[in-house]
């Protein structure tokens, strides 16, 4: 693989990029697990999971005898990895709770000796013991600064009260629903042609690795930044996206959120690009060679639209195989 991202902005590349080189419903992730692990109890396993890396010490967190751990897509013994060079935590903290899987998604921010780290994870508990850990740990040789005015990084991951509401029963919709507006985000991206799949919020803002990659506020971001999320899809700027694969959900009923995992694809063959008014760009690199985005994404839904994206991914090599099928 040639010159694939391993920097900065990551997907923000994918949208910045964009503006130069321009010039079956998935199934929820698991079987149902046990029922007896309530939220409160879900998020206590993150706690001490977060606790046990901090001190790196995996005995401090009660795992079943055949726990699974895989940090950036790698499958390795528990306590390897962030497990040996954790300094601890940011303040950031979103927890998605799914007590009828018996699963939980998590973003926050890693701490390397100093060095912060978008970091995203998916806890599976059965039994009170945690069963499977995945981890996404986006460090920051992997970040780098990113191009242009648009700058991201986990020092802008702030607290977002969008994250902690609960719905009001009469505005939630059913799990099923959900999940199909996150995946019709993906099935949009995919082989982008400017027909949405999904329903979007007009106030739907999108942060990737820190960076605000739609709707941007900001009067400096690139123009591609400053428009709202749907808007940016129906240009059919996104073509190059071969495929999202191994698409895996985590639902939040209660708060209306789904925490999703997968992959997205690039295979490196576009080489131009016609957009949905008639207009043709050329695509060149990083698009122009193979390589895929490694990633968690979470979704907060509002009345049934898509209200709020935050990713945490980095690059892996192209079509990398998932190791939790």
């Amino acid at each position: 693989m040639r010159n694939a991202p391993t920097g900065a902005g990551l997907l923000a590349v994918l949208f910045f990029s964009t503006l130069f080189v321009y010039s079956g419903v998935a199934q929820a992730a698991g079987p149902a697990a046990s029922s007896a692990c309530d939220r409160a109890c879900l998020n206590g396993f993150v706690d001490q999971y977060m606790a046990a890396v901090a001190a790196h010490d995996p005995s401090k967190l009660p795992t079943s005898a055949h726990v699974r751990y895989t940090e950036n897509n790698v499958e390795m013994k528990l306590g390897e990895g962030l497990w040996q060079t954790s300094d601890g935590w940011g303040t950031y903290k979103v927890y998605v709770d799914d007590p009828q899987t018996g699963q939980v998604g998590f973003l926050g921010v890693a701490n390397e000796d100093g060095h912060l780290s978008c970091f995203a994870a998916r806890l599976k508990v059965a039994n009170h013991k945690v069963t499977e850990i995945e981890v996404i740990a986006a460090r920051p040789d992997r970040l780098g600064p990113a191009s242009g005015p648009v700058t991201g990084g986990p020092e802008n991951l702030k607290d977002k009260p969008l994250f902690s509401e609960d719905e009001p029963a009469d505005q939630r919709v059913s799990r099923e629903k959900l999940i199909q507006l996150a995946d019709g985000y993906f099935s949009t991206i995919q082989q982008n042609t400017g027909k949405l799949y999904t329903t979007f919020d007009p106030d739907c803002q999108r942060m990737e690795n820190g960076a605000i990659t739609a709707n941007n506020p900001d009067p400096k971001a690139y123009p591609v930044a400053r428009m709202g999320c749907q808007a940016q899809l129906e240009t059919g700027m996104l073509k190059m996206v071969t495929r999202i694969r191994d698409r895996r959900y985590v639902v939040d009923e209660q708060k209306q959120m789904v925490f999703a995992a997968g992959f997205f694809d690039h295979s490196g063959v576009l080489r131009k690009n016609t957009l949905v008014d008639g207009s043709v760009r050329t695509i060149g690199p990083p698009f122009d060679r193979p390589f895929t985005f490694c990633l968690f994404e979470l979704f907060k839904m509002k009345n049934g639209k898509i209200r709020q994206i935050e990713a945490v991914l980095l690059t892996v090599p192209y079509y990398m195989p998932t190791p939790w099928k």
